[in-house]
């Protein structure tokens, strides 16, 4: 009988972990459900057969509607997102190295405003200052000048691990005084690219219609050097590019440029 007791509870114990078990995976999935019906502020009807790719491009890159009482709660992960304001419609953007803010277009001074709090833009990179790069933008520049008459380029990476910023030389496959094609690099899961720069040999540095063609799109600083030759006059151009929005950045010559002490 003892035995029988034994085997009794032992099986009743197995048959209470397994509903334990089985109730646990059931909450789980309820919330997981809950999760995706979670309502999104789309003006379509919920039976829309193709309403699931709508709330994947939402979920991709959402509205969210800045507090006016409460305090704003920045974005922590990578990503983009709109923010409605009373102001207008912003872009907040957020990558290993750069937290970014810019308005994208004012409301109408005549018209309603949406009952939403003021936000300001900000610009934040994680190694501080552009002047962080300094000694690998100056590297650059002689390195363009040694491939002069043609073009140069390379990448300056943000390294999430040492927290610091690195160079990447890049295998171009073609460059001439107009024009260059390099491989973009493989960057491991910690590395993120935070400056691209180029050079335009002896011509002036400024950003094409090609350069505005290459940086829509992505998320990183661009620079071009220019006046690089002999007796010419080194010139340069920075910007913050945002999806398609380009941010000018001032960044004087004579901090890249090694001018000659006079005798």
């Amino acid at each position: 009988m003892e035995k029988l007791l034994t085997a009794f509870q032992s099986a009743t114990q197995e048959g209470l972990k397994s509903i334990a078990g089985a109730l646990e995976q059931f909450s789980q999935g309820v919330a997981d459900e809950l999760a995706r019906a979670k309502p999104r502020a789309i003006a379509a009807d919920e039976n829309d057969e193709n309403l699931p790719l709508d709330v994947a491009l939402f979920d991709s890159a959402p509205t969210v509607a800045v507090p006016k009482h409460a305090k704003f709660a920045p974005l922590t992960d990578v990503g983009h997102r709109f923010l409605m304001t009373a102001q207008g419609v912003f872009i907040e953007v957020r990558r290993p190295w750069l937290h970014v803010i810019q308005q994208l277009a004012k409301h109408n001074d005549a018209g309603p405003r949406p009952p939403y709090g003021d936000i300001e833009p900000k610009i934040e990179l994680a190694f501080g200052r552009l002047g962080a790069a300094l000694p690998f933008l100056q590297a650059f520049a002689e390195e363009a000048r040694e491939s002069l008459p043609n073009e140069h380029a390379a990448w300056i990476v943000w390294d999430q691990q040492k927290q610091q910023l690195a160079y990447k030389a890049l295998h171009v496959s073609s460059a001439t005084p107009g024009s260059i094609t390099f491989d973009r690099p493989l960057l491991e899961a910690h590395e993120s690219l935070a400056i691209d720069i180029h050079s335009h040999g002896d011509g002036a540095a400024y950003f094409s219609a090609q350069d505005d063609a290459d940086d829509a799109g992505e998320v990183k600083i661009s620079g071009v050097l220019g006046g690089l030759g002999e007796g010419g006059t080194p010139s340069v151009a920075f910007r913050l590019c945002v999806l398609g929005m380009f941010v000018p950045l001032k960044v004087p010559a004579d901090a890249i440029f090694k001018v000659a002490e006079p005798a």
